[in-house]
């Protein structure tokens, strides 16, 4: 399968972690990518020093857990173009590297989408994507075994969207994640094998079974046939439950998710979504992903909407009362009522 592999990061407001990410990805051992990278940050500050970083106009200084995999930083300039959405959407472009920037804001899915647009429109049927998050830091293996795995998997690549594993950043002999499961009663979600040893996915029935509901979104493998059967991202939940949603379309077309065994991911495990000295969720992504938790229960689990809103309405709630949030109660009966 001579399939060409695309990489698509997108940054916001996260340069530190980026650079990290990508220079990890420019340790690899199989550099044959294509990187997307949509820059979807407030103002230019970001998209600007990424550039400063990938033509070697600054000396450029990263802080990381993995020396070995992230430094030294690479010296030559890299191949890029930096361009605009709108002029990603008119022309095909052969970098290795490709920055865009994002025209505004409109979350993590429609961030994704602008790359996956332009590899519906540019792609091969049997080419590769991978999104993984910016705050990770990739082993030097993981595309390689990506492509393996994937040849493994050729006759079922236009309906499965694919996940590996994550690994604690802070702690890399700690499973953050293997997958998703997601609870119809509750409408809560859970990482699978979240806090056992790496060793455990050595255990060859982890990967046999399968009997996961979604792989998690830092690390999400498709190919360009997927998105012209599924289709894209959905952007209407800004951030939170895409992955779920695009496995639920999947499942619609006949396939659904396979998690494949490739730990060499290491995510810090949504920094950007946590605020203060605490790292409590902010009132803006509390609400958004009890917003979306009801969206995609009523999308796709109709029959459970009444119990997934009955806990919110008693357990969240009282967990918030609890916790001293009680300016945002008003706001999430509102959100059970309208949503």
């Amino acid at each position: 399968m001579g399939s060409k592999l695309n990489i698509v990061v997108v940054n916001h407001n996260g340069y530190e972690d980026t650079v990290e990410c990508l220079e990890s990805l420019l340790n690899a051992t199989d550099q044959d990518y294509q990187l997307l990278l949509v820059d979807n940050s407030e103002g230019n500050d970001d998209f600007d020093r990424l550039l400063r970083w990938a033509s070697k106009d600054q000396r450029t200084s990263i802080e990381t857990n993995y020396p070995d995999r992230v430094l030294p930083v690479h010296a030559e300039p890299i191949d890029f173009s930096a361009i605009t959405e709108e002029e990603l959407a008119i022309t095909r472009y052969n970098n290795q590297f490709i920055f865009i920037k994002a025209k505004e804001n409109k979350g993590f899915a429609a961030a994704n989408n602008i790359a996956l647009r332009y590899l519906i429109t540019y792609g091969s049927n049997d080419d590769l994507i991978w999104l993984v998050n910016n705050d990770t830091v990739i082993a030097p293996q993981v595309i390689m075994r990506i492509k393996e795995e994937l040849i493994a998997n050729k006759r079922s690549l236009s309906t499965t969207l694919f996940g590996t594993p994550l690994l604690e950043y802070y702690q890399p002999e700690t499973i953050q994640a293997i997958a998703g499961k997601f609870n119809k009663w509750t409408g809560l979600t859970s990482h699978v094998g979240q806090g056992l040893p790496v060793s455990y996915l050595d255990n060859k029935e982890v990967f046999r079974q399968q009997n996961y509901d979604y792989p998690i979104g830092a690390s999400l493998i498709c190919s360009t046939a997927f998105l012209k059967n599924v289709g894209p991202m959905n952007e209407s939940y800004f951030l939170f439950f895409e992955e779920l949603d695009w496995v639920a379309r999947a499942k619609r077309v006949g396939g659904g998710t396979k998690i494949l065994p490739i730990p060499g991911v290491f995510h810090k495990h949504g920094m950007a979504t946590l605020t203060g000295t605490k790292k409590k969720k902010s009132v803006f992504i509390d609400l958004l992903s009890l917003t979306n938790r009801i969206k995609y229960t009523k999308t796709y689990h109709p029959g459970r909407l009444w119990a997934v809103q009955l806990f919110i309405l008693t357990v969240t709630i009282g967990k918030r009362i609890i916790a001293g949030q009680l300016s945002r109660i008003p706001k999430i009966i509102k959100i059970v009522f309208t949503t």
